[in-house]
């Protein structure tokens, strides 16, 4: 089994939805998930309460009254808000209570499935009147996370059965799980293999257009790099315009500018240096410079001239606030990973061989980083590497993506998602997957012909594939009940 890392709220759905797309029977993973809570009741005092909130977690617990001897449902909800979790009530033939028809025998044990993991804050509303309702001292069954936890208001359960990996909503600051918890047990349901890796799932992570936005709003990417070469960052700007970004720059010395051909989405920002890059100061000065900066892509077409290496270290060390991908030749530039670095590293293996010697060594790098820190050893096959056991494979797309300027087109895109907000371990997944979907897409268009010129258009594609970005699920909102 490969790892799990401690996941976070919204990491539940996206991996969901990859299982769907995998083909993954959700019922059947649904029933598996209410298995799990039957044999952690084992043992327990009646009478049993399980309380069903409307979304999945609810019908879990839907789920899990089919399986017991004896139990009383109480619903926060008339109907739920997922198709899926309306099977699993509409299959329970048993008395459904309300808040106002509580049962009379008050219960010896409850179990907790009001609010999954993609509920954050504080219970609200029908949740929370649910919970001050519940009459003497249960012991509480948590089903994937204690509703409330962590938000000052929760159950304290005595057992935590939590699915497929621990959530963070359960941990403290320093790592430790939150006393609410209880006993955790983790426990598979059935994800299909792959369910891990970049997929359609992670389509969520994408921030939607918001009306009455102005420009500047979703951001400024500046592009860095050219001198000996003049096209590679000109493509990383095209991809990273075509993530939904405001303003893309890009900045070349000006005999490679003058070189290039330069597509209308893209502002030059011009530098005073003629060959290569040398002088930051002045790119320094625009990322502090009104709105600023929100993400740099750093090495495409920049050569590996010792002054230009410098260049970049500099440029580090003076925006560490600024999320960066470190692309190509810049990778030369790097001793282990700088302090100063949020970001993502995109080296292909023998890039990885030169900057720390093997890929045993990325974890050591990125130690104790949450989401902020990745490494994407690129080719036929994407590496994703995070901290704490984050980790994927981007599989199969267009062969023909192998060709030049594709990884140029890669760290485009993932700057452009780093400049909309996205983490680094966000935007290195979602780039991942978008490309692969764009290869596909280009190639069924194009032919074998294909030229990366030819893919940007089919990046912003990529991103509206598949029902999973068109009709996003509800969250949980513990505020709206």
């Amino acid at each position: 089994m490969r790892p799990r890392w401690i996941m976070t709220p919204n990491e539940v759905a996206i991996l969901d939805a990859n299982a769907q797309s995998l083909g993954a029977n959700m019922d059947q993973l649904m029933i598996t998930a209410a298995e799990h809570l039957a044999n952690a009741l084992e043992g327990a005092p009646n009478p049993i309460w399980i309380l069903c909130g409307p979304g999945n977690n609810g019908g879990d617990g839907f789920r899990l009254a089919q399986m017991l001897d004896e139990c009383s449902v109480i619903a926060t909800h008339s109907e739920q808000k997922t198709a899926l979790s309306q099977r699993a009530r509409d299959d329970w033939k048993g008395e459904i209570h309300s808040i106002e028809s509580l049962p009379k025998t008050p219960p010896a044990t409850i179990v907790d499935c009001l609010l999954g993991a993609g509920s954050v804050g504080q219970p609200r509303g029908e949740i929370l009147r649910l919970m001050e309702s519940i009459p003497g001292r249960p012991m509480v069954l948590a089903c994937d996370m204690p509703t409330g936890c962590g938000s000052g208001i929760s159950f304290n359960a005595f057992r935590t059965v939590t699915f497929e990996a621990p959530k963070t909503n359960m941990v403290s600051a320093n790592g430790q799980l939150l006393p609410e918890v209880g006993d955790v047990f983790v426990a598979p349901v059935g994800w299909p293999v792959g369910t891990l890796d970049p997929g359609p799932g992670d389509l969520l992570r994408y921030p939607q257009p918001q009306e009455n936005q102005v420009k500047g709003d979703r951001g400024r990417v500046l592009i860095i790099g050219g001198g000996p070469y003049h096209g590679a960052p000109i493509l990383s700007g095209m991809a990273a315009a075509r993530m939904g970004v405001d303003l893309v720059h890009v900045a070349m010395p000006i005999h490679a500018a003058a070189r290039a051909k330069w597509p209308s989405e893209l502002i030059q920002e011009k530098i005073t240096d003629k060959e290569i890059i040398r002088d930051v100061s002045s790119l320094v000065k625009r990322c502090m410079t009104g709105r600023g900066v929100q993400a740099m892509v750093i090495g495409p077409g920049m050569g590996d001239d010792p002054a230009s290496l410098e260049a970049v270290r500099m440029l580090i060390q003076a925006t560490p606030n600024i999320p960066k991908v470190i692309d190509a030749d810049a990778i030369k530039a790097l001793e282990g990973w700088p302090k100063e670095l949020v970001g993502v590293v995109t080296p292909h293996q023998r890039e990885l061989e030169n900057w720390i010697g093997t890929i045993d060594s990325v974890p050591d790098l990125l130690s104790n980083s949450g989401e902020s820190r990745v490494v994407i050893r690129t080719g036929a096959e994407d590496l994703i590497i995070g901290s704490a056991g984050r980790g994927g494979i981007g599989k199969g797309g267009n062969p023909r993506m192998s060709m030049g300027g594709t990884g140029d087109l890669l760290a485009g895109c993932i700057g452009g998602l780093l400049g909309l907000g996205l983490s680094p371990w966000g935007a290195a997944r979602l780039g991942v997957h978008i490309m692969r979907v764009a290869g596909v897409l280009a190639g069924e268009e194009v032919g074998p012909g294909l030229v990366a010129e030819d893919v940007p258009p089919y990046l912003s594609r990529a991103l509206i594939t598949g029902p999973v970005l068109l009709h996003p699920p509800k969250q949980e909102d513990p505020s709206s009940s």
